[in-house]
């Protein structure tokens, strides 16, 4: 049952990224033509650029969930194999990955305390919009990250590339 949510969740991830990149390159494509390649009358949305760099931010919390998953995150195993025994090195990768989600868990809750106290606060070229979508990445790829280092943290059968 785990594993149909997880692979569900898998791919709502990898489809919110898409998307979302989509939008990017779209709309900074849009941006450039007006702003470059259109007659004094048409001018870029003012609203563009912020758009984009808040989006740019959902996208890399949601990425660095799939960088977990695929193990392509910065380690350090290659000085703990030179250090210690393999059994040294489970256990220091254990510990590390519980810090992380420690690290994690606090950083949502902090997230979620952000995200609350400012749906009042509106963007400035949109003030329909709440600041709160975006800040509300945080505690969302947080999360996302936690799910991924718990699947680390409790795979049967780790191996030596492992995390951290």
């Amino acid at each position: 049952m785990f594993e149909k949510l997880y692979n569900l969740l898998d791919k709502l991830r990898s489809c919110a990224i898409i998307v979302l990149l989509s939008g990017i390159i779209c709309l900074s494509l849009l941006q450039i033509v007006l702003r470059y390649f259109t007659s004094a009358d048409l001018k870029p949305f003012a609203w563009g650029d912020e758009v984009v760099r808040l989006t740019a931010i959902w996208v890399a919390f949601l990425a660095a969930s799939v960088g977990v998953k695929s193990n392509s995150h910065l380690s350090v195993g290659f000085f703990l194999n030179k250090l210690l025994k393999p059994a040294q090195v489970r256990i220091a990768q254990k510990a590390a990955t519980v810090i992380v989600i420690i690290a994690l868990a606090a950083v949502t809750k902090e997230g979620i305390l952000y995200t609350m106290n400012s749906t009042k606060t509106m963007l400035q070229n949109l003030p329909d919009v709440s600041i709160a979508w975006f800040y509300v990445s945080i505690p969302v790829g947080c999360v996302l990250l936690i799910v991924e280092y718990l699947r680390v943290l409790f795979r049967k059968n780790p191996g030596k590339e492992e995390l951290l």
